[in-house]
């Protein structure tokens, strides 16, 4: 039978299938069926620094009766933010005596802030590795790309030298340089790079002429830009990348290998299918890698990366070819 088994962030995991921070790894009770289920690692719900933050701001706020008491605003503040710390932590430690695959922490961080003793505290029970998203709207027409490049740069340098475990960051693409960036980011020693983020974002309903959300879920087709960027890079850097968004089956996460990736995260498809879906997506690896003569992923691995494919197929955009190809049945 097929190995699946590889490593991720210096993790040893029985596949290259992780659980994606989601409502599906926010307790105890959906991280041991993630195990069940097959998976290879699970990155726990992220906690949201300027979420809870906001909260205990909201809590001091609304302790008007205690108003008159010396440091009842900040006592408030700090314990309401304490509550969510505490609660993460507790859900961190069950995963690590409960599980014996590898259990991520996943921190949404604002540049540099508290989210740093926040990381230390869910190293000291036990986390295997920390996953830091970041993302910047960058809606200030005042502000250069240069500084929003910094300010992901600093953020990475801070982290790295205030964590002692793999270290990776989940980000978007909006970057002039994209290439530059994740360069730059192995020169500060990280472990590994989640391509991509996928982020909120607003709708109009023009029947009720109201702003609402927009659709969370991926859709099938959007695996490409990952699967670009992971065949750009992936022999370009030493951290390794783990390819995210649009993964809905076993060939989409072999063609995400073939293109270097170390591993993949799935979020969507878990939501909508099942958890059921791991075991036809390891089912579809399988078979795939049978059918090929493959005995291990590492056989394969980065076999159409641009090192061993021809470059311009991953960088140049042949609009009008894809055009024509799609008019004549072509994939």
């Amino acid at each position: 039978m097929a190995d699946l088994s590889t490593s991720y962030l210096g993790l040893k995991l029985k596949n290259p299938l992780i659980a994606a921070s989601s409502p599906l790894t926010a307790t105890l009770d959906n991280l041991k069926r993630c195990e069940d289920a097959g998976l290879g690692a699970v990155v726990l719900k992220s906690i949201f620094e300027e979420q809870i933050e906001a909260a205990g701001e909201k809590t001091a706020e609304n302790g008007e009766a205690y108003s008159a008491h010396t440091d009842a605003y900040e006592f408030l503040r700090e314990t309401s933010i304490e509550q969510h710390i505490d609660g993460y932590l507790a859900l961190l430690e069950g995963a690590k005596q409960s599980l014996d695959i590898p259990v991520i922490a996943s921190i949404n961080c604002r540049s540099n802030g508290k989210w740093i003793e926040y990381a230390k505290r869910f190293i000291a029970v036990g986390a295997d590795a920390i996953e830091l998203n970041h993302y910047v709207v960058a809606t200030d027409v005042e502000v250069e790309g240069s500084a929003i490049e910094k300010e992901y740069l600093s953020l990475v340098k801070h982290a790295r030298k205030a964590i002692d475990v793999p270290l990776s960051l989940k980000m978007g693409p909006a970057f002039s340089s994209l290439a530059n960036m994740l360069r730059r980011f192995d020169e500060l020693e990280i472990d590994g790079v989640v391509l991509f983020n996928r982020f909120y974002n607003p709708d109009i309903n023009i029947d009720r002429l109201k702003m609402v959300r927009a659709g969370m879920l991926s859709g099938k087709d959007e695996y490409t830009l990952p699967l670009r960027w992971a065949a750009l890079m992936s022999q370009q850097v030493r951290y390794d990348i783990c390819a995210s968004t649009g993964i809905w089956d076993g060939k989409t996460v072999i063609k995400q290998l073939l293109a270097g990736a170390k591993s993949v995260q799935l979020c969507s498809v878990l939501l909508k299918q099942g958890l059921s879906t791991v075991f036809k997506i390891e089912s579809e690896m399988r078979q795939w890698m049978e059918g090929h003569e493959y005995a291990t992923l590492d056989e394969f691995r980065g076999a159409l990366s641009q090192e061993h494919a021809d470059p311009m197929t991953w960088e140049r955009v042949q609009y009008m070819k894809s055009i024509l190809d799609a008019d004549a049945g072509k994939e």
